[in-house]
């Protein structure tokens, strides 16, 4: 009886040895499991790549550089009788930088709808000269006697432009990264604050100085459309920096007066930071 009890007794002890041999891979198998388990914990890692890089809103402070003369340098002669011809000569007093502020909501995962408020400072200086050609009968000889009196004027004004842009961006809203945009629309520009300056010289050399009547434009607005491409990047702090370049052509001409025109083709560049 002694000898049966002590084969049961090592019989139990092998199976349970048995068993614990064969469960141990399962073990192993669970603990294989477990850096499995961690790398789909590391998906954090991946959706680094994953946020709001266009926001539904976003705005900022523009500079604007018009790569174009507003008001460009011109001239002209009209002969108003066989003696008498008059010169008009333009020179360009307008200022290439402007500033504002622009704004922007996406309609959807690629679209987006952008407003700008930009404020340019134009003038020009504008002469009038009127030469008489007149004859004169001296002993026995005709002589031409000359004379010629002179006009100045010095406008300055204030452009304010609001463009209306859709944008196309090259990447989805939530993708990360830089990336590129075309943009189209139109603009609506109206001018204000103008300011003129007018003084003449007789045919004696005096100066008459000064009027200040301001002129008066062609039109006091004035349409355009616009086309252009640009780029949005985004710094450490989340900034938007969006670099871009625009045309614009104007429908018609605010001041457009003999050599006095403004430039209806545009060309600007612009920096926006937005947030």
């Amino acid at each position: 009886m002694l000898i049966k009890a002590c084969l049961a007794i090592i019989g139990v002890s092998s199976a349970g040895f048995v068993w614990a041999q064969t469960d141990t891979p399962s073990s192993q198998t669970g603990s294989s499991q477990t850096p499995s388990t961690g790398t789909s914990t590391s998906k954090p890692a991946s959706h680094q790549n994953e946020g709001t890089f266009v926001r539904i809103f976003s705005g900022g402070a523009t500079l604007s550089v018009f790569g174009l003369s507003t008001i460009p340098k011109g001239s002209s002669t009209v002969a108003t009788a066989s003696n008498i011809t008059t010169d008009y000569a333009t020179t360009g007093a307008s200022q290439r930088i402007g500033y504002g502020l622009t704004a922007q909501v996406a309609i959807t995962n690629h679209i987006a709808v952008a407003v700008g408020a930009y404020l340019h400072h134009v003038g020009y200086k504008f002469d009038t000269t009127v030469t008489t050609l007149t004859q004169t009968v001296e002993g026995s000889g005709v002589v031409t006697n000359t004379s010629t009196t002179t006009a100045h004027e010095d406008t300055r004004a204030r452009f304010f432009d609001f463009p209306l842009l859709v944008r196309y961006y090259s990447k989805g809203r939530h993708v990360a990264g830089s990336r590129w945009f075309l943009e189209a629309g139109g603009s609506w520009r109206e001018v204000r604050s103008i300011r003129t300056s007018l003084s003449s010289t007789d045919t004696l050399g005096n100066l008459m100085c000064c009027t200040n009547t301001p002129t008066h434009p062609a039109h006091s607005n004035a349409k355009g459309v616009v086309g252009g491409a640009g780029m949005q990047f985004i710094d450490p702090f989340g900034i938007r920096v969006v670099p871009e370049v625009r045309y614009t052509r104007w429908m018609n001409d605010v001041f457009n007066s003999f050599s006095t025109h403004t430039n209806r083709n545009q060309v600007e560049a612009t920096l926006t930071l937005a947030y």
